[in-house]
């Protein structure tokens, strides 16, 4: 959770539990407050869901960009051994 998020979490409880401890306190809103906890808390699980997609799409594209580059290391060794590595038919591939 970011720090954020945590500080002003801890601000909200604070504010409930003090209406909580003193019945004869100013009259807050403390189904409010509690909604404003819960929304914070449901962004920041959404936003560690994202974060986990990301991460997760981030080594997919590394791992078709690393097997892409290999494809292309083998196919460029196939032309040159096929013209020899100083043909200029090598030219016309690379």
């Amino acid at each position: 959770m970011s720090q954020k998020a945590v500080q002003v979490q801890e601000r909200l409880e604070k504010l409930i539990a003090g209406e909580q401890a003193n019945p004869d306190g100013p009259q807050i809103d403390a189904a409010g407050l509690q909604q404003h906890i819960e929304t914070v808390n449901t962004h920041e699980y959404q936003v560690s869901q994202a974060k986990l997609a990301l991460s997760g799409a981030v080594e997919a594209r590394d791992a078709a960009v690393k097997a892409a580059r290999d494809a292309a290391v083998k196919a460029e060794y196939t032309v040159k051994a096929h013209f020899g590595p100083r043909s200029p038919k090598v030219k016309e591939y690379t």
